[in-house]
């Protein structure tokens, strides 16, 4: 009897060590290790996390340093276009404090103002690196060259023009709303844009028209000189 207990028993036992056996899986292809299932999850999770979702997960990544380039300023529009086709946070996670859903229809209504005026910045800044503000007598006999970077120039002013326009639409619909969100900076662009003290139509349209004189007068030149 206390074989037949024993042995039971040791059954049982192998049958509980058996069951509590972490199984192997194999996750992503390029892994040619196994790990166990249980490392999966929170892998899982962490990648979901890290990469960005919405709306404020792609504004947060926008970054201006002192020393920028081309390619930084077409970064920050691709991140910003990107943020413009997706969801916002849930009001609780948002990037400021939400009370109501007033507030919460103008805390999106700023945010994209905000990001459209982000883009506008950028190509205008991508313009001035082509736009050669002042031609001098020395500089005529690269006039193909520098026409060649005028035409770049108003290529991106005019990509600046549409969400200029935008940005003017949203500052619009975002007063109809008479609520003081805490975007102190964003309730400060929309004020001003709404009573005309901001006006990048007009900066715009007056470097076009400034760029226009220039290519006018290398067109002279490269007629005069072919």
């Amino acid at each position: 009897m206390k074989k037949l207990t024993a042995i039971i028993i040791l059954v049982f036992l192998t049958v509980i060590q058996l069951s509590a056996e972490d199984y192997q899986y194999q996750y992503f292809n390029q892994k040619k290790e196994y790990v166990p299932f249980s490392d999966y999850i929170p892998r899982s999770r962490i990648h979901y996390k890290t990469v960005p979702h919405y709306v404020e997960d792609f504004y947060l990544l926008y970054c201006m340093n002192q020393y920028y380039n081309e390619n930084s300023l077409r970064r920050n529009i691709a991140r910003m276009e990107q943020a413009l086709q997706c969801k916002f946070r849930h009001p609780s996670n948002a990037l400021i404090k939400i009370e109501s859903d007033k507030e919460y229809l103008k805390y999106r209504r700023l945010l994209f103002m905000h990001i459209n005026l982000l883009i506008m910045r950028n190509y205008m800044k991508i313009a001035t690196r082509y736009d050669k503000q002042k031609i001098y007598f020395y500089n005529l006999e690269f006039s193909k060259e520098i026409r060649d970077s005028l035409d770049t120039a108003e290529k991106h002013y005019r990509k600046a023009l549409p969400y200029w326009k935008k940005a003017k639409k949203l500052a619009a619909d975002a007063s109809r709303i008479k609520i003081t969100t805490d975007f102190g900076k964003m309730e400060t662009e929309r004020y001003k844009i709404i009573h005309q003290e901001l006006d990048y139509n007009r900066i715009i349209r007056t470097h076009l028209k400034k760029l226009n004189k220039k290519k006018k007068r290398l067109d002279r030149y490269i007629a005069a000189n072919p």
